[in-house]
């Protein structure tokens, strides 16, 4: 079984969240209609509470249609400009693998929290106010392997979704 390195676990954490983050907030800023195939498919745990978890300027959204639908009927144009990004490890085995694991399996199985702040101009592109934003994640492997949402064969598609988010506005 393949072990993954303190050094393994950096890269591999980096590299997902750099990535996770530009294409996140470029279909925010652009391409809204895709905003909840970034998210895991709706769930509802022991206890009633549902995943994806999304807290939105502290009110808590039915799912990730929710979200989307929030951005593309009630919000006006944005323009996100995320500052920085800090990504760690959350859990690094959310599942036991067995022997046969490769190094790659293990990358594939460990959650991440990604801590985003920066600024969005509101309602005008060029004059629009500029506030404040912050955005906290829990990131998930996609398993899925079917309806683009999986990585698949030819690993396209989103390799990690939000199962928690709290974004809010800085006034």
């Amino acid at each position: 079984m393949a072990t993954l390195t303190e050094t393994d676990t950096t890269r591999t954490s980096t590299d997902a969240g750099e990535h996770f983050v530009d294409a996140f907030y470029t279909a925010l800023n652009g391409s809204r209609n895709q905003i909840k195939s970034f998210y895991v498919p709706s769930t509802t745990l022991a206890g009633g509470r549902g995943l994806p978890h999304i807290s939105f300027n502290g009110e808590l959204l039915n799912g990730a249609g929710a979200f989307q639908e929030r951005f593309e009927k009630q919000m006006p144009w944005t323009h996100f400009e995320p500052q920085s990004v800090n990504v760690h490890v959350l859990n690094p085995s959310i599942t036991p693998l067995d022997g046969k694991a490769s190094k790659r399996d293990a990358e594939r199985n460990m959650s991440l929290t990604v801590q985003v702040s920066g600024y969005v101009r509101l309602i005008e592109r060029k004059e629009g106010p500029m506030r404040g934003f912050s955005d906290s994640f829990v990131l998930v492997p996609n398993k899925e392997e079917v309806g683009g949402r999986g990585t698949g064969k030819q690993d396209v598609g989103r390799k990690w979704l939000i199962q928690s988010q709290n974004i809010r506005f800085v006034v």
